[in-house]
């Protein structure tokens, strides 16, 4: 394991994430910044115990278990607990050093240090706070300097030990100043990227917003004409054989404009929703989303295999898997080989690395090597018996980039088709 990773694992906790980017990069620049002080105060106390000068210790001590509290709260999710707990701990422990030594220890360079470290960690909408912060540390350099009162006995140090003192709080003041300049510029370049990736996702919503009006109309459009033309044919028709086949026909519209407008729904929703991670069992879904097709006219030939092991669960955004894995596994189910006599829908899953990989696979009518690229396209296509609204696999293919995931198509016309979704774990 990388020193990075043991790290993050200190501040965040093993096996737990933090939602927000933002709040990640704040999350391990507080932690790392604990550590870094609680390092100083172990300097002060390797000083103080030879000299047997331990007028110190208790405070250090306390400061010690204060960072480590802040880090605490960092593993639980309570991160401005954690900033506001670190920040305070530092301003009251400064304070009570610098007063009861030289100026020359050079412990003052903390008093510049620390409203950088809160205005790095604190959001805008804190900044209030942030600037409460700068005026109390302002407000103790004052103290510490000017007024000659001193909680803690004096200290004399001398020329040896004034030099050491500065080498150990510069060497703790400058990676802590590189820390929290080092995260607003971070955070800075974070926010111009999301402001080019919104841009380009409101020009390219801007596209697909006019072909989706036109193709949407049309395609709500259609099946509406065609069961009102049925409706006056069956309206003269006398012959029950023919009104129960016209009937039949109504209702294969009525479901193919019931598909569509759930595929606008899930379309909206994946544009519209933020991801939300939670605890998906991937076996209970699949098992789930079959029951709900098994019925179907489609279905009622194929042999459905789910190998995905029962106890198998990742942490992941629930509507939008159930929304690719009902997609592939629907259209594996409706574009089956009626000529074969085995046709069968298979799930599996591997792990490679840190990426989980979804397959769903199966030996229906493949599609051509020509219509791999297009098939991701809106409102696509491949063949002009398809009944579905060209919507299904393009849902998935942004579902999927919603998740941090990746899909791949491997097809051949008649032999069938696998769908590959890879996802971070």
């Amino acid at each position: 394991m990388s020193s990075g990773q043991t790290i993050r694992n200190i501040i965040i906790g093993r096996g737990r994430y933090v939602e927000s980017y933002v709040e990640y990069k704040r999350a391990m620049v507080s932690g790392k910044l604990a550590m870094l002080y609680i390092m100083l105060c172990l300097g002060y106390i390797a000083y103080d115990l030879p000299t047997g000068n331990l007028s110190q210790v208790p405070v250090l001590g306390a400061t010690i278990l204060l960072l480590m509290l802040s880090i605490c709260y960092h593993r639980y999710g309570d991160h401005n607990a954690a900033h506001y707990c670190m920040l305070t701990t530092v301003n009251v422990t400064l304070y009570l050093v610098a007063s009861s030594e030289s100026a020359h220890s050079s412990s003052l360079i903390f008093f510049l240090v620390n409203p950088v470290a809160a205005f790095a960690l604190l959001s805008y909408q804190q900044r209030l706070q942030a600037t409460l912060f700068a005026v109390f540390t302002y407000i103790l350099f004052v103290m510490s300097f000017f007024v000659n009162y001193s909680i803690l006995p004096e200290r004399y140090y001398d020329e040896e030990t004034l030099i050491y003192f500065l080498i150990l709080n510069f060497s703790a003041a400058l990676p802590s100043a590189i820390l929290s300049v080092n995260l607003l510029v971070a955070l800075n370049r974070y926010s111009a990227l999301k402001l080019v990736e919104n841009t380009d996702l409101l020009m390219k919503t801007n596209a697909e917003l006019d072909r989706f009006v036109y193709s949407t109309s049309h395609d709500l459009r259609a099946p509406l004409s065609s069961v009102m033309g049925l409706i006056n044919i069956t309206e003269k028709s006398r012959e029950p054989e023919e009104m129960i086949r016209y009937l039949g026909m109504m209702r294969d519209r009525v479901t193919s404009l019931d598909r569509f407008i759930r595929d606008i729904t899930d379309y909206s929703r994946n544009n519209r929703l933020e991801v939300k991670r939670e605890k998906v069992y991937l076996q209970s879904m699949v098992n789930e989303i079959w029951e709900n097709l098994k019925f179907s006219a489609d279905a009622e030939t194929i042999q459905f295999k789910n190998e995905i092991p029962e106890q198998l669960f990742i942490h992941v955004d629930r509507s939008r898997l159930q929304v690719v894995l009902g997609n592939l596994i629907s259209n594996a189910m409706r574009y089956h080989d009626n000529e074969k006599s085995e046709p069968f829908i298979l799930v599996e899953h591997y792990i490679t690395g840190n990426i989980i990989c979804l397959k769903v696979a199966d030996n229906g009518q493949g599609i051509p090597k020509e219509f791999h690229t297009k098939v991701f396209d809106m409102f696509f296509r491949a063949n002009e018996k398809s009944k579905g609204s060209g919507l299904g696999l393009y849902i998935v293919k942004e579902a999927i980039m919603k998740l941090s995931g990746s899909i791949q198509l491997d097809s051949e016309p008649r032999a069938g088709t696998t769908f590959t979704v890879r996802l971070p774990l």
